[in-house]
């Protein structure tokens, strides 16, 4: 792939199905009508709900994934096809007795560039899979892209370490939860305008319903899927399965981060202004703290 510095963008939004083939043959549908983009965007679980979500157990063995593994090779095939690089959105990636919530980056010969394992686990998770300790940024020909996986963009020390470590673009294989729906998109605006970079939210669309220790749960996710850059966003999708297309202008987002004596361009004190002597709290725990872990544990084993 030739440098560029005006990428081209597509997030893909699908529908869940409960069968992971199903999903598969969506996503790979999709990825048939892109035919101009340097960076493919996937949801997080693009082969539909994982094995420890409510009324799923019986995939355990049949949805999770080794990495590489034959999912990766048919997604190879698309990437050298496109001529794009294509995070994979996530699967449950199975190691060993060990799982892991993981995207996987593809470049546009269809190789393995990165492993971004989720560090941050939400709910069922935490009793799951098993947490990373590393944040993945790599260099591309379009610009330097940082990984957060879901439930890691919540947490905003890890968008702002990507930044700091030179992420342009930070992406974010998602499932958006629909009881955030409200906030997401002003969420992903915050965090390209205080990073100063661009923020891609991929997101799958469905719901799903079963028995969690001995309650009835239901799990809904509401796409939303957008791209965000520090000014606006540059567009935005539903809850329909589509494709969302964009371009980025990285010669601009890198002048944005360049100091301004002037003053008539401000957002580069979003990062040239920190003084990181004052944040050493940032280490200690919420002065609220309660064993996360240890409280899910419990609730999701009772009967």
């Amino acid at each position: 792939m030739k440098p560029t510095t005006r990428p081209r963008v597509a997030l893909l939004q699908t529908l869940w199905d409960l069968d992971p083939e199903v999903n598969l043959r969506r996503v790979l549908a999709l990825l048939d009508t892109v035919d101009e983009a340097e960076l493919i965007v996937l949801p997080e679980f693009f082969l539909g709900p994982p094995f420890y979500f409510p009324g799923r157990a019986h995939l355990k063995g049949v949805i999770d994934q080794p990495v590489p593994g034959p999912v990766f090779d048919r997604l190879a095939e698309a990437a050298r096809r496109t001529g794009a690089y294509i995070l994979c959105g996530t699967v449950v990636e199975r190691e060993g007795d060990r799982y892991y919530n993981t995207a996987v980056l593809l470049d546009d010969r269809g190789e393995v560039v990165v492993k971004a394992r989720k560090t941050h686990r939400f709910a069922a998770e935490m009793v799951s899979v098993t947490a990373s300790d590393e944040f993945a940024v790599v260099d591309t020909p379009f610009g330097r892209v940082g990984i957060c996986v879901c439930s890691d963009f919540w947490i905003p020390e890890v968008p702002r370490m990507l930044a700091l470590r030179g992420a342009e673009i930070i992406a974010v294989p998602g499932a958006a939860l629909r009881g955030n729906i409200q906030i997401t998109r002003p969420c992903l605006q915050a965090n390209s305008s205080f990073n100063v970079c661009y923020t891609l939210l991929a997101s799958a669309v469905g719901s799903v319903t079963g028995e969690r220790a001995g309650r009835q749960v239901s799990i809904e996710v509401a796409g939303h899927s957008t791209v965000a850059a520090p000014e606006e966003l540059l567009g935005s999708l539903e809850e329909e399965e589509a494709v969302l297309r964009a371009e980025l202008d990285m010669k601009h987002l890198r002048g944005l981060r360049e100091v301004d004596l002037s003053f008539r361009r401000s957002l580069y004190f979003c990062l040239h202004g920190r003084r990181p002597e004052l944040y050493g709290r940032l280490r200690e725990p919420y002065s609220g703290h309660q064993d996360l872990k240890s409280l899910l544990t419990e609730y999701l084993t009772r009967r």
